[in-house]
This record gives structure tokens, C-alpha cells and sequence, in this order.
């Protein structure tokens, strides 16, 4: 077995891992860590579970020198405020009891407030993690200064993308000094991540992990075909035997009225969406993490980020945007090797949408009856047999159902081929919004938006999102989606400050 000590981790951080039960280093982090720790940059293709935040962090950590106030050595770009977040709580979790010395972290990100995260920048920290807008606020006030820092990194790039943020990150990159290493984690290496890549990056090295180890294929898939009546007992059935679990929604609305069904049965859920205050979002997550609530409903972008242990079951209550929106969502469960289940809810409507998104998730064409009567739906969350009855998806004759899958039950499908790239036809819209996160402040670099936006355009949000939390341009006729277009980029900032908030 191969131990973070063998890729030259120091011994007090491979100790603090191992008191957080990390005793053995991801496939990612293996071949990451000792590139990063010779200064030298690094190219990583790693999907959400993979492992890829300590990859980058315990370098990051290892080598980071004292700094002065407003001065950071270390810079993390990302593209949500739940993210910073996350990467922050890592960091401290690799810290143990802080004390004289040990390298210090700040997060920067949009709906908090910028007076106390200037404070802690003049206190001086060693490591920043930021969303490109409020950074970008703080270097135009002069609160941050960057030329002292000697390692990048840029999380989630593919995202970053989607967002329209690759624009101001490289505006970032452009202010650092020459001399600097880069280190990007990215799903896909598409049109503008690569951009970033040849402009910004010096001979590379490149890691991919192979598609058997990303989280999709430690994930069991189950699509219940039901009415909307249903929903609500089904989804009762099958987290009542998960240790914790995320419901999504596509819209805020949603979310508060789903939470309030299922308190009003008994579950004790919380709603975690665009509109709560920054405050109320982390106590939400908080609780979650420690147990006192084991289920949330949420909507994409509030979700993004979440990394809680003992997440076994996300179920999609409404559709995914497209297949990368199924992979990110799911991808809250079965992380860094561990196992989990995903139930996603559609109505028969919905079957040739769904039979597309399992076509581009390399799935089989499998279907089942979302019966609230069915017994074995509590067995969903624990992976055991499922014996739900097929459903057959026909284009010519309309869906039929079938017999029981098996004829003794089901045992759910773990996929283990890559997924295709296919589907991103369906951006088209977007509101290239970032910085102050949801909060409803100033807008900078807007696009046009051409989606749905049905009473949900509150104001700039890190997450880049304007329309219900990510709308659907399925065949449910729910809306064209807002999500993940390029926007209009002036690359006058002054013109963009005079014009655009």
C-alpha cells in the first residue's frame, strides 16, 4: 500500500490524516502530490469525489512560508462560495488545534461580509480561496495584493467555464508574477479551460485518472418512472434508511415546499437554497454534517460544494439539466472510493429525456415503476435488492410495463465506462452574473438571458445561475435553461464598472 509519507508528505500532515481516518492517498492525490510538491505545474482531469482537493491542498500546505498582511503565498480559485467553503474546512481539518505558526486560510467569496474578510487579509494569511468576483472586488479596493503568490490553483475549471468566470480568472491570472506555479483540476479540457492552459501554464504535467475510478461507477442508478402524487411517499420510503441524504430541486421555491411535506411527516429536513443568508446556509450545513438533520433539499447551486461523510443516497426529484448536471449532483455521494445510491423521480413524459441522459452516461436503458407500495424501496439506500417492476420505453408504441427485472429482484446497475461529452447544446442561455454571490448586489459582465426567468432573478450570484436555480430545457416543457453559456466580456474594466452593475 502506498502511504502519503512514500509521496513525501510530511510526517505531522500524514499524522493529522491519519487521525482523520485518511490513511491511504486517491488515485489522483498519488500521482498529484509529488509534482506538486516539486513546484513544478500540474494539469489534473479529475471529477468531483476524486480526492482532488487534498491533492492539491497538502502541497499547498507542506510549503507554505510565513506572509505578510494582504499578502497571501498560496491562491485557490473557485467557482461557488460553497466550495471556498469546503476547501477552507479541509484546510482546517488538516490543522488540528491551531496554534502559533501553522499556515493560515482565508475565504473570500460573494454574500459575506467584505469589511471582516479585509480584516482577516490584514491580519495576514498565508492561504486564500476565492471566488473570481470578490476577489476581483478586493483587488480593485486594494485590499489583497498578489505578487507574492508563488502557487495557483484553479479548481473546477470545467465549471468555471459553464459560469462564464474563465474571463476574470484570467484577468486574475494576469496580475500574479511570472514566476509562479499553476496547478488546474478540471472534468474536461474544453474550448476555454484549454485556452487557459497554453496561456497561463508552463509545460504542464498531465494526469487523468481513468473512468473506473471516478465516482460514477461506485454509484447504483435507480429511475422510477411515477406521478407527481407519488413523489412525496416514495422519496419517503427511500431515505428512511439512508444515514443521509440530498434531495434536488430546481427551484428555491421548491425547495422550502418540499422541506415543509416532509417535516410536516415527521422527517426532520432542511432547505438549503439561493435565498437564505449566508449565516443561515452554513448553520443549515452545520447541522447537516453533524447528524442533527439527515436530510437536505436542495437546489444545484446551493448544493455545490457539499462534501459530508456517510452521504449515501441523492435522489433527483426533478430532472438534471443535462449529464453533467446528474454527475454533479450525484456526485454529493460516493466519494473518494466509498459507494452510494442515486434515485432519480420522472414521469412518463420524461422517458425520452431520461433514455437520452442515460445514452450519454453510458447507463443501460433501464426503468422501473416508482411504486409507493413497493416494499423494497427502503432497500435503495442500503444496496440491497430492489425488486421494482421494468418498464419498457418504446418511441413507436408509448411506454409498457415489463416483469419484475430478473424475475427474483433487482440488483442496480454500477456503471463502469466513461461518460460522453454530449448535450451542451442545451446551454443557451445565461446570466454571466459573479462576485457578491446571491444576495442580490452588483452585476458585472452580464450576458443576455434567454431562459426561464419566472420570478428568480435575484441579483448576482456566485453560481452563476438566473433562473430558478438552474431551469430545464427538457422535454417536460419546464423551460429553457439558464445555465452555462459564455457571456459578454468587455475587457475594459472600466467600462465594465461604468456600465454593468
Amino acid at each position: 500500500m502506498i502511504t502519503f509519507n512514500d509521496l513525501g508528505v510530511a510526517s505531522h500532515i500524514s499524522t493529522r490524516l491519519a487521525e482523520n481516518n485518511i490513511l491511504e492517498p486517491t488515485e489522483i492525490q498519488k500521482v498529484v502530490i509529488p509534482d506538486a510538491l516539486q513546484g513544478l505545474d500540474v494539469l489534473a482531469m479529475a471529477g468531483t469525489g476524486s480526492g482532488k482537493t487534498l491533492a492539491f491542498l497538502i502541497p499547498v500546505l507542506q510549503r507554505a512560508p510565513r506572509s505578510a498582511p494582504n499578502r497571501p503565498y498560496a491562491l485557490i480559485l473557485v467557482p461557488t462560495r460553497e466550495l471556498a467553503l469546503q476547501v477552507r474546512d479541509v484546510f482546517l481539518s488538516m490543522l488540528g488545534h491551531p496554534r502559533r505558526g501553522l499556515p493560515r486560510i482565508g475565504a473570500i467569496y460573494g454574500g459575506s461580509s467584505i469589511d471582516r474578510q479585509i480584516r482577516d487579509l490584514q491580519r495576514g494569511v498565508e492561504v486564500v480561496v476565492a471566488t473570481p468576483g470578490r476577489l476581483m472586488d478586493l483587488m480593485d479596493r486594494r485590499a489583497i495584493e498578489l505578487s507574492d503568490v508563488t502557487t495557483v490553483v484553479i479548481d473546477e475549471a470545467d465549471r468555471m467555464a459553464d459560469m462564464g468566470f474563465l474571463p476574470p480568472v484570467e484577468e486574475i491570472l494576469s496580475s500574479l508574477s511570472e514566476n509562479h506555479q499553476t496547478m488546474l483540476f478540471s472534468a474536461t479540457l474544453d474550448g476555454d479551460v484549454r485556452k487557459i492552459v497554453n496561456r497561463y501554464m508552463s509545460s504542464p504535467i498531465h494526469h487523468e485518472i481513468k473512468a473506473e475510478t471516478r465516482s460514477l461507477d461506485n454509484m447504483s442508478h435507480y429511475f422510477l418512472v411515477t406521478h407527481d402524487n407519488d413523489k412525496l411517499e416514495i422519496v419517503k420510503q427511500v431515505t428512511s434508511t439512508a444515514r443521509k441524504a440530498i434531495i434536488f430541486v430546481r427551484t428555491r421555491d421548491n425547495a422550502d415546499r418540499l422541506a415543509d411535506d416532509l417535516n410536516g411527516e415527521g422527517i426532520n429536513v432542511d432547505a438549503l437554497h439561493g435565498n437564505m443568508r449566508q449565516s443561515a446556509r452554513e448553520r443549515v450545513l452545520h447541522r447537516f454534517a453533524k447528524g442533527s438533520t439527515s436530510i437536505l433539499v436542495a437546489t444545484d447551486v446551493a448544493a455545490r460544494g457539499i462534501d459530508v461523510a456517510g452521504l449515501d443516497l441523492v435522489v433527483h426529484y426533478e430532472l438534471p439539466d443535462d449529464h453533467k448536471a446528474y454527475i454533479h449532483r450525484s456526485g454529493r455521494t460516493a466519494r473518494a472510493g466509498t459507494t452510494g445510491a442515486v434515485v432519480t423521480l420522472l414521469r412518463r413524459s420524461q422517458m425520452r429525456t431520461v433514455n437520452g441522459l442515460q445514452k450519454d452516461l453510458g447507463l443501460p436503458q433501464q426503468l422501473f415503476m416508482g411504486n409507493p407500495e413497493e416494499p423494497t424501496l427502503t432497500n435503495i439506500a442500503t444496496l440491497e435488492e430492489f425488486k421494482g417492476e421494468e418498464v419498457v420505453f418504446s418511441d413507436s408504441r408509448g411506454p409498457a410495463r415489463g416483469r419484475t427485472s430478473g424475475g427474483s429482484g433487482y440488483r442496480p446497475f454500477r456503471s463502469n465506462s466513461s461518460y460522453s461529452r454530449q448535450g451542451d447544446s442545451n446551454r443557451d442561455g445565461g446570466y454571466r452574473s459573479y462576485g457578491q454571490g446571491e444576495g442580490g448586489s452588483r452585476d458585472r459582465y452580464p450576458s443576455r438571458d434567454r431562459g426561464s426567468n419566472r420570478g428568480d432573478s435575484y441579483g448576482r450570484r456566485e453560481g452563476g445561475y438566473r433562473s430558478n436555480d438552474g431551469g430545464y430545457r427538457a422535454s417536460d416543457g419546464a423551460g429553457e435553461s439558464s445555465y452555462g453559456s459564455r457571456g459578454n466580456y468587455d475587457s475594459s474594466r472600466r467600462s465594465a464598472r461604468r456600465g454593468n452593475y
